[in-house]
């Protein structure tokens, strides 16, 4: 017999039922409480930096550019420092746009550039070469003279004006006033802007300047004949222009004697730095009969054949010359003259806003534009300013003094990139980079004496320091050339690199000067690999192999060949055989190795080597000057 099974009671199944439709429901509060949360915001801290940055809640690693990540990883740097934007912004509009509380949107590309010269304070920086040709012009230019910049120096970038009166005419200072960018000023690399002065303004400026001064010594006749050779062996022409031919480093000199007085010419060239603080120009070391030689050639050859000079038609503007000269000081003070060129009786004071104050204004800070056109950030307005200095001068206001200078639109964009670099908050220490070459300084003493008197670093460059008008930096001289020869060549320099205008100047050393000059480079100037050992190569199979490879193309050797590289003919007596055999097989290891013709191996470098350094044949002599007496520079 089946038994009946036991029915579950109605509580239990209304209990599991009621408790089911509770789970359910109490699942859908929470499913929908989850739906309605926000999203949890990505969020970067960078404490050092005080950034807060939700910017990579939208934007992912992956897809920024290039490996600056791999360097300025965002756990370190965050985003906005170099992005700009507000950081903690919850969404994109508020995080990328200009808002009421918050004026500073995203950074342009400008912006962007300039935002790396807040960490990496000097030298090159990828990805911005704007910003290191713009800290340049900053310093070419002389903005410094109007505008306090941090870590620029406090010698004028220009030169002292007080005893100008024996110097040069009136007429010559007043066109040049006037006109400063005139072919026939001081050189064709100067910078000085224009300040377009009113005619009055010019003459008393003109006043002041040539105010009377203690008389020089009356000027020794000299023989312009003497002097016209003196200035072709002394090799003038490298830096000057003479008789239409010669460098652009230095002042044309095409008229110099229809506007420089003889007596100053002579105090001049016997002591250059004295009279001239800071010039460029090295002391030739000339006796005063050679100084009137040269002052002689100058004022009777370097004159206009009509008597007519550009300046010929500045006339001068009548007015009491002691009121002028006073009104003159008054110009030359207010215009910031004196940032640049030092008078005994104008103290510095700058005319214009710290360079770093204007990086810092925000759009509401800066003065409208009078054309309406406001530029959208610090690079614009500072490039607009550059370019056209009246542009945000007030209506009705009084005008600006800042000059109108010589700049392209892409440098003036440059300084603009520069000058935003320099606002901003500070970086700690440990974020700021300075990769500029550490200044060369010779060691004290007698070294250093020559290097300052004969201004080596006008020319060349070392270590980074240095002139740019010898193209070839003196690092690792000491591995390349011989110690004898190099002392000869200081004391009597002869052409060597036929493929380049420059001529190195006669510079009046001692020999005892130029010995202990070429001792000094040639052991503190070396390279490691100048000490391994040369093999042994065989200069007969070398000189097919010189003529195999086409050297004659570039190089004059025996008495033939092109000139299109350094001569090789006194190669044993001037080039280190070490030198030789590296440069031809490894170039990348010589300092300034540029020779990229032809890269052969070990032991055909050494037979080349080998060949070239035991050739006997007189060395072919390159005439320092031309018909004309004066050096060529063609």
């Amino acid at each position: 017999m089946s038994e009946t099974p036991t029915r579950t009671p109605f509580w239990l199944d209304a209990t599991f039922a009621g408790s089911a439709v509770a789970l359910v429901i109490l699942l859908g509060v929470a499913m929908a409480r989850e739906w309605a949360r926000p999203p949890l915001i990505a969020q970067r801290i960078v404490p050092a930096l005080g950034v807060v940055d939700r910017c990579e809640h939208c934007h992912s690693e992956d897809t920024h550019p290039g490996e600056m990540l791999t360097h300025h990883p965002p756990e370190r740097f965050g985003c906005t420092p170099c992005h700009g934007g507000q950081g903690w912004a919850l969404t994109a509009r508020d995080a990328h746009e200009a808002r009421p509380d918050w004026e500073r949107p995203l950074f342009t590309l400008a912006e962007r550039e300039a935002a790396c010269g807040r960490c990496h304070l000097s030298g090159p920086v990828p990805g911005a070469p704007r910003l290191e040709v713009g800290r340049r012009l900053l310093d070419t230019l002389g903005c410094r003279a109007c505008h306090a910049l941090p870590g620029a120096g406090e010698t004028p970038p220009g030169l002292p004006l007080d005893g100008l009166s024996l110097k040069v005419e009136p007429a010559w200072v007043r066109w040049f006033l006037t006109a400063p960018e005139n072919p026939d000023g001081p050189a064709p690399r100067h910078r000085m802007p224009r300040f377009d002065l009113e005619p009055d303004a010019v003459e008393d400026l003109v006043a002041y300047l040539l105010r009377p001064a203690a008389p020089l010594a009356a000027a020794p006749e000299g023989d312009a004949e003497r002097g016209r050779t003196a200035v072709a062996t002394r090799r003038c022409a490298t830096c000057h222009r003479i008789e239409g031919r010669g460098g652009d480093f230095a002042p044309s000199l095409d008229l110099a004697g229809a506007k420089m007085r003889p007596e100053w010419l002579v105090a001049f060239l016997r002591a250059p730095h004295a009279i001239r603080p800071g010039i460029d120009m090295p002391e030739f070391g000339l006796d005063e009969r050679e100084a009137a030689d040269i002052a002689a050639y100058i004022a009777e050859q370097l004159v206009s054949d009509t008597g007519e000079t550009p300046w010929s038609k500045a006339i001068a503007v009548d007015g009491d010359p002691a009121r002028r000269a006073e009104a003159g000081r008054a110009v030359f003070a207010r215009s910031g003259c004196r940032g640049c060129h030092v008078t005994a009786d104008v103290p510095l004071d700058r005319p214009g806003a710290p360079l770093a104050q204007i990086a810092g204004r925000t759009a509401a800070e800066r003065p409208p534009a009078a054309d309406g056109e406001d530029p959208p950030d610090v690079p614009a307005f500072v490039a607009r300013k550059v370019a056209s200095p009246r542009v945000f001068d007030p209506p009705g206001g009084p005008a600006g003094v800042m000059p109108q200078f010589r700049t392209t639109p892409d440098e003036a964009v440059a300084i603009g990139i520069a000058v935003a670099a320099l606002g901003g908050r500070s970086v700690p220490v440990e974020y700021r980079r300075d990769t500029a070459p550490r200044p060369f300084a010779p060691p004290p003493g007698v070294i250093a004496d020559l290097f300052e008197r004969k201004r080596c670093l006008s020319c060349h460059r070392i270590g980074g320091t240095g002139g740019d008008l010898s193209r070839i930096p003196l690092d690792g001289v000491g591995a390349r050339l011989d110690r004898t020869w190099l002392a000869r060549f200081l004391e009597a320099p002869t052409t060597v690199r036929l493929d380049q205008p420059e001529r190195m100047p006669v510079l009046g050393l001692s020999p005892e000067e130029a010995a202990r000059l070429a001792e000094y480079l040639s052991l503190t100037l070396d390279a490691a690999w100048s000490a391994e050992p040369v093999p042994v190569g065989d200069a007969t199979r070398g000189e097919a192999l010189y003529g195999r490879h086409g050297c004659a193309t570039c190089h004059v050797h025996r008495g033939q060949g092109a000139l299109g590289g350094p001569g090789l003919d006194d190669a044993p007596r001037r080039l280190r055989p070490v030198y030789l055999s590296t440069l031809l097989r490894a170039p990348e290891r010589v300092p300034n190795g540029r020779h990229a013709a032809v890269r052969l191996s070990a032991g055909d470098a050494a037979d080349v080597a080998a060949f070239l350094s035991t050739a006997t044949a007189p060395a072919t002599v390159v005439p320092a000057t031309a018909a004309t007496g004066v050096p060529s520079a063609d």
